[in-house]
């Protein structure tokens, strides 16, 4: 089949049904996972030969800080609104409470829009140490200009305040485990910190029982410990209480280190963030107007869960900016001359994971042959080009490093996967005694018709048109696939992460429910540090949906973790990739993922504005990091 005219045909019904169907894509926590980092979420770091800097950094178009007018209310018109502000809360961990405290809290490191680390609130680069009995000492100094919003300095204590908070426990629990106070998700990277020790008020060196290779994730929020009480145990129930509304109990909001204030929040409406004129100014090499307090007078989150009304919204200059998941109707922005697209293609990537213990992909040559019957060409020229030129065409063939960033390889392509290759399909089906039946659809003699269902996240018109263009490819192929998708994020929950199906996955099938799914389609989200992503893949790590379970690539997973040197590190995270997305590493495992391409969330601005920030694509930074860069037109 002609790919351009399959393509142009399935354009061209998502046209016709933009306007009656209801957009249901969200924050990628939505609807796609994310993999810990011991914060919220990580996958990739690396240099970004594309993306361009200036001497003060690339303003979305503009090399010199522009001339418009000071003050005004910047409007971010957005799909959904937090459940709360405790970022750390299992139940919540959702991208767009973490893009809103970036705007309010700083860390020890920020990301850029290559998503790399940067020193944030410190005053150079940590010196790392190795102690030579396998533990490593960190050396920091932090900034000498910082300061909270209430007028305190911001020191050593704020950051060792959050390292006591996190691992406080009040006793133990039913089973004699730590009950740890403070509500966060994983403590990964915190738990090994040995000493925590305060040289000054800048000074500060932590130590870890060994080398952790996301230590500078670890920081990436600094809290202000002067407003909680001197006891963790104590501090922790306070922040718990106060972080949710961002409200202390003395009603008054929490200081913010960063460029904005939280000033008011209608539910259900809007937010309300106010400039921190205390602000010590931004350091990132994204920022044009570095050491500046914003020139906006601040922030307007109006939060619109319908697509067509939040391009309303900008059409009618009420509201600035952008920053959501890519969805079709998005096209006719990209047309308009008042309107300016700069996506920063982030560590986001869309995949169909398949279930090693269904029947027919528990066969390595049924795995391979869907690898090669996909055309992620096809896929890119038909969704993803119209809204992303600068994304590679030929798609993604990586899952811990991603094709902007300079440790990429294409591992999947360098074994012909994803080149649309039915003849290789089918001999591989062929190979594993698979053989076409009367409607042309192998069949193997004892496990029966080769279907299989793929599911993601209904109501979200680009992901559902991207399983037909991939089904009717592997239909090309002889490979039936059934589209079965559940609405909403719900189908995260129901699916491929029920405990039916978790326990499937790592029991190898011996328990559990192995029949819930086929094919999984959805996002990993993440951070700059690519050990995260294993998380997705380990034996025992409990969010391995897949059913991978291989001793060695756990072994290798520690290894590159321990790896000090940064260019052996990520030679060995490129290792673990090919367990992922090829045969190369485990013939009978490996192979259970095939990513399709980086997603970037669809950033945009108006032309009410005559310099617009950098919004870099990642779960730590987001449109609202740089926010001092929002210039109004005069």
């Amino acid at each position: 089949m002609n790919s351009t005219r399959r393509s142009s045909k399935l354009l061209a019904l998502a046209a016709a049904t933009a306007l009656v169907v209801a957009a249901c894509g969200s924050d990628d926590d939505d609807d796609s996972g994310s993999s810990g980092d011991g914060t919220t979420a990580t996958t990739e770091a690396g240099g970004d030969d594309t993306t361009a800097t200036t001497e003060g950094g690339d303003s979305g178009g503009s090399d010199t800080t522009a001339a418009g007018g000071e003050g005004g209310t910047l409007i971010w018109a957005h799909e959904q609104e937090p459940p709360d502000m405790h970022l750390d809360d299992p139940n919540n961990n959702l991208s767009i409470t973490s893009w809103i405290q970036q705007s309010l809290l700083d860390g020890l490191y920020g990301v850029t829009s290559s998503t790399e680390f940067f020193p944030e609130m410190l005053a150079e680069e940590g010196e790392v140490v190795d102690n030579g009995d396998g533990s490593v000492t960190v050396n920091f100094t932090l900034r000498d200009d910082l300061t909270w919003s209430d007028g305190t300095p911001v020191t050593s204590n704020d950051v060792k305040f959050r390292q006591d908070v996190i691992m406080a426990q009040d006793g133990t629990d039913d089973e004699g485990e730590p009950n740890f106070v403070y509500l966060i998700g994983d403590r990964t990277g915190y738990d090994t910190v040995t000493d925590f020790t305060i040289a000054s008020d800048t000074e500060f060196s932590v130590t870890w029982s060994e080398f952790f290779a996301g230590w500078k994730a670890l920081y990436d929020r600094v809290f202000p410990a002067h407003v909680f009480s001197d006891d963790p145990v104590t501090a922790a129930q306070e922040m718990n209480e106060a972080l949710p509304e961002w409200t202390l109990a003395s009603g008054d909001v929490v200081p913010s280190s960063g460029p904005m204030v939280f000033d008011s929040w209608n539910k259900g409406v809007q937010m309300d963030l106010v400039r921190n004129d205390s602000y010590a100014g931004s350091v990132s090499p994204d920022v044009v107007r570095q050491g500046e307090v914003a020139s906006v007078d601040g922030v307007q989150i109006n939060f619109v869960t319908d697509t067509d009304a939040q391009i309303a919204a900008l059409e009618a200059a009420e509201a600035q900016i952008i920053f959501t998941q890519p969805q079709l109707q998005f096209e006719s922005l990209v047309s308009s001359d008042s309107f300016t697209v700069d996506s920063q293609a982030g560590p986001v990537f869309e995949h169909w994971g398949l279930n090693l213990n269904n029947v027919h992909l528990a066969k390595p040559e049924v795995r391979e042959a869907l690898a090669f019957a996909m055309n992620k060409a096809e896929v890119m020229e038909g969704l993803y080009t119209p809204l992303f030129p600068d994304l590679p065409a030929e798609g993604l063939g990586n899952t811990y490093w991603l094709s902007n960033q300079s440790n990429y390889e294409d591992h999947a392509g360098e074994q012909g996967y994803g080149a649309g290759d039915v003849a290789s399909a089918q001999a591989a089906l062929e190979s594993a005694d698979y053989a076409q039946n009367g409607d042309g659809i192998y069949e193997h003699p004892e496990d029966g018709v080769l279907s299989l269902r793929v599911g993601t996240t209904g109501g979200n018109r680009l992901r559902e048109i991207q399983q037909e263009l991939i089904q009717a490819q592997m239909a090309d192929a002889g490979i039936e696939i059934v589209i079965d998708n559940v609405e909403g994020a719900a189908y995260f929950s129901e699916v491929p992460f029920s405990a039916d199906a978790l326990a499937c996955a790592s029991s190898g099938g011996a328990e559990g429910n192995c029949d819930i799914w086929d094919i999984t389609q959805f996002a990993w989200v993440g951070g700059p540090w690519p050990g995260g992503q294993s998380n997705s893949y380990l034996s025992d790590s409990g969010n391995n949906p897949y059913g991978f379970q291989n001793a060695d690539f756990d072994a290798l997973s520690t290894e590159c973790d321990a790896t000090i040197d940064d260019a052996e590190r990520a030679a060995c995270y490129n290792t673990m990739d090919t367990y992922v997305t090829t045969l190369t590493q485990d013939p009978e495992q490996g192979l259970f993922m095939l990513p399709l391409t980086q997603k970037p969330s669809f950033f945009g601005y108006t032309s009410q504005l005559s310099q617009a920030a950098v919004a870099p694509d990642a779960n730590s930074a987001g449109p609202l990091v740089n926010v001092v860069d929002y210039v109004f037109a005069s």
